[in-house]
């Protein structure tokens, strides 16, 4: 008997499993959710709704999960690479988390948001994971790169989503153009700067 093939998904899968979780998050944030209150101090929220904070966290575990499965860091060949995916995955899924709830509470009317850094939340872990594993070449960069976007995309929606308070369908189309915006142009930059010119990787020492 053949032993099943054990090879990680294709960057065409990780590309698709990206798009589909965006517009998943884009649908979800664009339901009616309580909101936040903001406040000048701290963590910038307070009176977090228990659905709201569910809300916002298990899609950040279930994009978190879906990205380490299909990207399998700790296949990646190398530990540096590896360790670097993991804590930029987590420390994403945080700061993404934090900021969809800081967004939710400036869509109830405390304030405009100001997307001056927003592109920063894809740019900078696609960045350091593309040099991260730029050594290893093409597929497995592609592995690392977008299975990052296939977590920092999807997250970066919600929050517009979030923010957003007009109708389902005004709200899904402006989440969407935000994630393109703010998420993919980075992620494309960030992948185009790192990508390594070898199809093979770079022997190392």
């Amino acid at each position: 008997m053949t032993a099943p093939s054990t090879a990680p998904p294709s960057p065409l899968s990780l590309g698709a499993a990206a798009v589909l979780l965006t517009a998943a998050a884009g649908v979800v944030g664009s339901l009616d959710w309580p909101a936040p209150r903001r406040t000048m101090s701290g963590w910038q929220v307070a009176d977090v709704p228990t659905s709201l904070l569910a809300l916002v966290v298990g899609t950040a575990l279930v994009c978190l999960t879906v990205a380490a499965t299909l990207t399998r860091p700790w296949a990646l060949g190398s530990t540096t690479a590896a360790a670097t995916w993991v804590v930029l995955a987590a420390a994403s899924t945080f700061a993404q988390g934090w900021n969809d709830v800081y967004f939710a509470a400036l869509g109830s009317g405390e304030g405009p948001v100001i997307p001056v850094f927003d592109w920063l939340f894809t740019f900078v872990p696609v960045l350091l994971v593309g040099v991260a594993a730029r050594p290893l070449g093409r597929r497995a960069h592609l592995r690392a790169t977008l299975g990052m976007g296939t977590l920092v995309l999807p997250l970066l929606a919600l929050g517009w989503a979030l923010y957003d308070d007009g109708g389902i369908l005004e709200t899904l189309l402006g989440s969407l153009y935000a994630a393109a915006v703010f998420g993919v142009v980075p992620l494309l930059i960030a992948l185009a700067i790192t990508l390594p010119r070898n199809r093979r990787a770079t022997p190392v020492g």
